[in-house]
């Protein structure tokens, strides 16, 4: 996982440190709905991009969601 997207799920997010993993899913990472909107606009915000509440729900991971993020950065 990129330190971006760690930063954010720590400081911006508040989720807990020991339980930010690739293979961790939404749920075990502490993600509520709150967390899902929260996340939408702030990539929106930070990165200009455009990441929809279902896109983030629809990673089953964090490493999914973390490429998931970078691709859009990159525009591909």
């Amino acid at each position: 996982m990129t330190d971006d997207l760690t930063s954010i799920l720590i400081h911006d997010l508040k989720l807990p440190a020991n339980r930010l993993t690739d293979d961790a899913s939404l749920d075990h990472a502490g993600f509520d709905s709150l967390a899902v909107v929260e996340l939408s606009v702030l990539l929106t915000d930070r990165y200009g991009i455009d990441i929809s509440d279902s896109d983030i729900k629809d990673a089953a991971t964090l490493g999914q969601l973390d490429l998931l993020i970078t691709t859009k950065r990159s525009g591909r």
